[in-house]
């Protein structure tokens, strides 16, 4: 299940000045001008990882290895390759060649009302006010300075990231995975900033350079967020058991239809068609892939005895829920010849030809924001209701549509399979109201073939859920 974070507050902070941006839905970082006018720019930003703990404290992220969590952020320049390099207003210059680091904010702070960099008069009205409350340059908030100095830090900041930008118009993308995990295992969290780096900050240039990125006011698609993916892909090999090949055997536990995580890992035992045990295995042998998941690797080598189509079992033992101990759970499996997995000789194979349905989500249904569906993804041979068809890989992609253009808002993942269906959680509160479209990729002999708009719906707008956003 792929997260975002959306941010619940960032500020654009003016050297040396009062001025509070807190509301504007565009970051103008800049730097340089000339000896008399020389100024530059930092972005702030807070979110909440308290969705993300909770998911790591409730067992559905068990290893945090496995999270990567990524900054994203959208240019206001990645639109109209035309305004590379072009003046700006105000005497700014969109700039190129550049480096952006990241940097931690050591107090917490206020966003502020603030809208305008400057004053401004428009037509049928006077000139408008703007905010000079924290936070600011000088203060994070009423009384309260920036205790690094002015601008969040004087000199040097501490870098935790860098991004280089080639034309200028690149989204910003930084993997903040480690940081975002010592949030969730208890470091104080009061937000991160974004600046040029301190050289560029000095650097005095003819009119300022400056690169824009959307902020969490924007009233576009392209509000900045921190995606979370939790790479611990599920593939069952319970019903394509072969011999000699490394499988992978499922346990799922679940408690009145929910899945639920055992008190302690279980321990597991392989029995041939005999009832003779083959391997076992200790709870430090076995995975605890996610919530109510667990896994063993096992590899069976062909010998006289062990052949197609025998039924082997695998028993699983401590299981133990919420203090109450079940019985062992005995499960099987029959073995596949070699031979279906390692073709070699003469012939090629030919690519699996395969029908695709989509259920949990209907088409063009509106979905309030905030389930959680799980979509389930069958594979079948084409022209049949319910004769599965195995693949190599299966993944899928959602996206929206602005014309006739494409914008991904989850590139290809890899979709669960498991012993009876296969699926992916969609988790609908990390997007924004808008018209989804799903993609569904199949691979198979070196074909891999993309299933198009298999699937539309709509997010509906809930004001008072996305100002909690």
């Amino acid at each position: 299940m792929v997260i975002r974070t959306f941010f619940d507050k960032n500020n654009t902070l003016v050297y040396n000045t009062k001025i509070n941006t807190g509301l504007n839905p565009v970051s103008e970082l800049f730097y340089g001008g000339d000896t008399a006018s020389q100024s530059y720019s930092r972005f702030i930003f807070y979110f909440d990882e308290a969705r993300l703990k909770s998911l790591y404290t409730g067992g559905t992220y068990t290893d945090l290895t496995k999270l990567k969590h990524t900054l994203r952020m959208t240019n206001t320049g990645a639109f109209d390759k035309e305004l590379l390099g072009k003046p700006f207003c105000f005497g700014k210059e969109r700039t190129g060649s550049f480096d952006l680091v990241l940097f931690p904010v050591d107090e917490n702070w206020d966003e502020g009302y603030g809208y305008d960099y400057a004053s401004c008069t428009f037509i049928g009205g006077g000139e408008t006010s703007q905010s000079f409350d924290p936070s600011n340059w000088l203060w994070a908030r009423t009384n309260t300075e920036w205790p690094g100095g002015y601008g969040i830090y004087s000199g040097s900041p501490t870098v935790l990231a860098t991004q280089h930008f080639d034309k200028g118009n690149e989204n910003l993308e930084m993997d903040i995975t480690d940081i975002v995990n010592g949030y969730i295992t208890g470091d104080t969290n009061n937000g991160l900033g974004i600046a040029f780096t301190r050289v560029l900050e000095e650097t005095p240039t003819t009119e300022h350079q400056y690169v824009g990125f959307f902020t969490r006011h924007t009233q576009s698609f392209y509000e900045p967020y921190v995606e979370t993916i939790y790479d611990c892909h599920i593939k069952d090999d319970r019903t394509d058991f072969y011999l000699d090949k490394d499988n992978k055997l499922y346990l799922y536990v679940n408690l009145n239809g929910n899945p639920t995580n055992l008190d302690t890992i279980p321990s597991a035992t392989i029995l041939d068609n005999n009832g003779t045990p083959l391997s076992s295995y200790t709870p430090s042998d076995v995975t605890h892939v996610t919530k109510g998941v667990y896994s063993i690797d096992i590899n069976v080598p062909t010998t006289a005895n062990y052949s197609d189509c025998i039924l082997f079992n695998d028993v699983w033992s401590g299981l133990v829920i919420n203090g109450v101990s079940r019985p062992d759970i005995e499960l099987d499996f029959a073995l596949k010849d070699s031979m279906g997995y390692y073709n070699i000789g003469d012939s090629d194979e030919l690519p699996k030809k395969v029908g695709i349905n989509v259920t949990g989500i209907k088409r063009d249904e509106e979905i309030h924001r905030g389930d959680i569906r799980k979509v389930i993804v069958s594979t079948r041979i084409p022209y049949t209701v319910e004769q599965k068809q195995t693949v190599d890989s299966l993944k899928y992609r959602l996206y929206v549509k602005e014309g006739k253009n494409q914008y991904t808002v989850i590139d290809f993942q890899d979709v669960e399979i498991t012993n009876n269906n296969n699926y992916f959680l969609l988790d609908t509160a990390s997007l924004v109201p808008n018209t989804y479209y799903l993609d569904v990729k199949v691979e198979s002999n070196l074909e891999v073939n993309t299933i198009a708009e298999v699937l539309s719906f709509d997010i509906v707008s809930q004001s008072d859920l996305r100002i909690s956003q």
